[in-house]
C-alpha cells in the first residue's frame, strides 16, 4: 500500500528521540523555541514527502493515474487542515472506515450514495438514547442484503468466466473425450451428479466414508494426456479434495480400482487450478488405487 512503509518510518522517527533544543526551563510546559518548531516542521513535512515520492514512483502507470499526486496532496490537506478538536479527529477515523466500505460497495456493483449515508448515520448517532433492538435489526438487515449482492455478484462473474471462449472450448473438449470413451468402453457409467467412472475392482465391501482417510496411489490428466499430479502415496478424504474425486472415492473400499472423468464443474471449476496447469471448467481424469483405509470418527 502507498505509503505503509514510510509512514512506518515516520513513526519511528518520531519516537526515536524526544529531546529538543531551544526550551524554555521556565515554563510549566516543555515547549521547543519556534524556531526549532519551524525546523521540525519543515524537516517533517520534507521527510514525508520525499517518502511517498518515493513509493509512488514504483507504481505503474495505471495506478499513478488512479492515484494523481494532486488528489494525494488535497487528501492530506483535507485531514491536517481540519479543526483540532479531538472529536473531530475521531470522526475523520471513522470516516476513513466507512470510505473502505463505500469502494467495497463499488466492487459489488453498488452505487454509494455519501449523503443518505450521512443522514442515516447522524440520524442514528445523534438520537438521545440508543435502540438496542433497532441497532440490531439494522445490522441483520444489512448483513443479509450485502450477503445477498456478494453471492449475486459472484455467481455473475463465475458465469461470465463459465462462458468465456477458454472454458467453452474445455467443456467442449471434455464431453467429445467422454463421448467417445463412452463408445469405446461401455463399462464406463455417469452418476445423476455428471461423475463418470469405471470401476475395475470395488475393493472392499466397506467403503470409504466423508470422514475417512484414504491411502491411495493416483495419476491426474487432462484430455489431451497431459499428468498434471501423480502420487503413490497419498492420503486423502472425500471431505478434502474437489466433489467429483471425493464422490468416486466413496464407490471404492481398500483394494479398490477405478478411473474418473471428473467435469468441470466436479472438479475446479470456473476458476481452474493455474498453477497446476488445469483451465477453468477443464475435465480431470483420475486413475486411482486404494491401498488402505482409516476409519474417521462416528
Amino acid at each position: 500500500m502507498l505509503g505503509a512503509a514510510a509512514l512506518a518510518a515516520i513513526t519511528v522517527a518520531s519516537c526515536s528521540d524526544k529531546q529538543a533544543t531551544g526550551s524554555d526551563a521556565t515554563a510549566d510546559k516543555f515547549e521547543v523555541s519556534a524556531a526549532t518548531s519551524d525546523s521540525v516542521n519543515s524537516y517533517f513535512g520534507t521527510f514525508v514527502g520525499s517518502s511517498i515520492l518515493g513509493e509512488y514512483s514504483r507504481l505503474d502507470s495505471a495506478m499513478k493515474a488512479e492515484q494523481p499526486k494532486a488528489d494525494i496532496v488535497k487528501g492530506i490537506q483535507y485531514v491536517l487542515g481540519a479543526p483540532e478538536e479531538k472529536g473531530v479527529a475521531v470522526g475523520m477515523q471513522i470516516g476513513l472506515q466507512m470510505l473502505n466500505n463505500l469502494q467495497r460497495f463499488e466492487e459489488l456493483g453498488i452505487k454509494p450514495d455519501r449523503s443518505a449515508i450521512i443522514n442515516s448515520f447522524k440520524k442514528a448517532f445523534l438520537a438521545d438514547t440508543t435502540d438496542s433492538d433497532a441497532a440490531r435489526a439494522a445490522q441483520m438487515v444489512y448483513q443479509e442484503l450485502m450477503g445477498r449482492i456478494q453471492k449475486e455478484n459472484k455467481d455473475f462473474e463465475d458465469a461470465k468466466k463459465a462462458n468465456a471462449p477458454e472454458a467453452l472450448e474445455n467443456v467442449a473438449a471434455g464431453e467429445k473425450y467422454l463421448t467417445e470413451a463412452k463408445a469405446a468402453d461401455p463399462e464406463i457409467k455417469t452418476t445423476e451428479s455428471g461423475l463418470s467412472y469405471k470401476i475395475e475392482n470395488a475393493g472392499d465391501d466397506t467403503k470409504i466414508t466423508r470422514r475417512d482417510v484414504a491411502q491411495i496411489k493416483y495419476t491426474g490428466r487432462l484430455v489431451d494426456g497431459t499428468v498434471f499430479d501423480s502420487s503413490d502415496d497419498a492420503r486423502l478424504s472425500p471431505a478434502g479434495v474437489v466433489p467429483g474425486f471425493g464422490e468416486g472415492l466413496q464407490m471404492l473400499g481398500k483394494g479398490g480400482k477405478a478411473t474418473l472423468y471428473i467435469p468441470g464443474k466436479l472438479a475446479y471449476g470456473v476458476e481452474g487450478a493455474p498453477r497446476a496447469g488445469i483451465g477453468p471448467n477443464a475435465m480431470l481424469i483420475f486413475d486411482i488405487e486404494v491401498l488402505d483405509v482409516n476409519p474417521g470418527m462416528k
